[in-house]
């Protein structure tokens, strides 16, 4: 009887719960999505260009490599994009000063490297993510 006055109560709030298994039933949240993008920077003579950092709202920053290459990993919520920003944090050291570059990625059925279950919408991966900054005036 106590079993069943809390569920009651729990879906009077707004919570349900499976009657079978005892298991609860996710009904709220938001869908996401784990991803990995690949790409390289370089400037207007195709030049790789070390030290840009390559951020998300969705990620830890990482930095280009000497061959411009750059790795991010993260977790998306509730769309099937991200918006990339590319910062010169070195100034002049790595062949001049940059401007800033913000670039959204979309994600596709052709991205998907993974099934998700329930929210998550499975592993993503985009390579070729390729961007060219100019520099400074």
């Amino acid at each position: 009887m106590k079993e069943k006055l809390l569920l009651a109560a729990a879906s009077l709030l707004g919570f349900a719960t499976a009657c079978e298994n005892k298991r609860t039933v996710d009904m709220y949240g938001a869908p996401y999505l784990d991803y990995k993008i690949k790409g390289k920077v370089t400037d207007r003579e195709g030049n790789p260009i070390k030290g840009i950092e390559i951020s998300s709202q969705d990620a830890s920053p990482v930095t280009s490599e000497s061959d411009g290459s750059y790795e991010l990993s993260g977790r998306e919520w509730s769309f099937r994009q991200t918006t990339l920003t590319f910062t010169d944090i070195d100034g002049p050291e790595n062949g001049g000063e940059f401007a800033e570059k913000v670039v959204t990625v979309e994600f596709t059925e052709a991205d998907r490297t993974e099934k998700g279950k329930g929210w998550h919408e499975g592993t993503f991966s985009r390579s070729g993510v390729d961007t060219t900054l100019e520099k400074k005036e």
